[in-house]
Parts: structure tokens; sequence; C-alpha cells
């Protein structure tokens, strides 16, 4: 008598569906923001924030066009911990743009950004 062949149930072609879903779902929304929360503790948020709003600011979409990859990369965290630059990088369809963030700790504890630069290239 021939062996028989059990197949993978069509349920569970649906769980891994799913999983493969939530898996990309928090790369792409929760992982930027759990890598910067754990590279920079606190002001973390603050960057991420930061980085959401300028993927969709007029201001920098009207010369870039729609936002297709970012990147980021710190810069010269001081010695006191009290002070952060901050580089991210925006791909877009028609223009680049390099933001460039300063931040500084206030007496409050609350992280601040205190100046900005954005950089557009062709």
């Amino acid at each position: 008598m021939p062996e028989k062949h059990r197949s993978f149930p069509n349920w569970g072609y649906l769980v891994l569906g799913a999983l493969a879903f939530a898996g990309f779902y928090f790369v792409k929304n929760m992982g930027q923001k759990t890598v910067l929360k754990a590279m920079l503790g606190e002001p973390g948020g603050l960057i991420n924030r930061a980085m959401s709003s300028a993927r969709v600011s007029q201001r920098i979409t009207s010369r870039t066009g729609k936002i297709t990859a970012k990147n980021f990369k710190t810069e010269g965290i001081s010695a006191t911990k009290d002070t952060l630059a901050f580089r991210f990088f925006l791909d877009g369809e028609r223009a680049d743009a390099t933001v460039r963030l300063w931040m500084a700790k206030r007496l409050s504890g609350e992280w601040e950004i205190v100046k900005s630069d954005t950089v557009f290239t062709e």
C-alpha cells in the first residue's frame, strides 16, 4: 500500500502568512523606534517623531517628491550626554534630503531639538 503524504493544512498557510505580515509590520513601524530607543535612550522617541514628520513634511516633499527610503546616523555624542547631533537621510523620487538635528537636554530632563538644518541634493 502506498505511503500517504500528509500535506500542510490550509490553515497553516494562513498562520504563516499572518506571522510574516506581523513581522514585516513590526520591523517597518516599530523596528526603527526600538532601534533608536536602544541606541540613544530617551532622545530616541523625539528623533523618531522628527523622522516621521519629515517624511510627510510639505516643505521637504515639495522638493524631493515621494520619500522612498530613509536612513539615520548619530554624530558626536558629548561626554556629558546632554547634547546630541543626529543626521538622517531621506531618498525621494526627484531629490534626496539630509536632515541634521542638534538636541540638548534641558534642566527639566526633557530633550529638545534646538536647531535643525535640511540640505537637498539632486
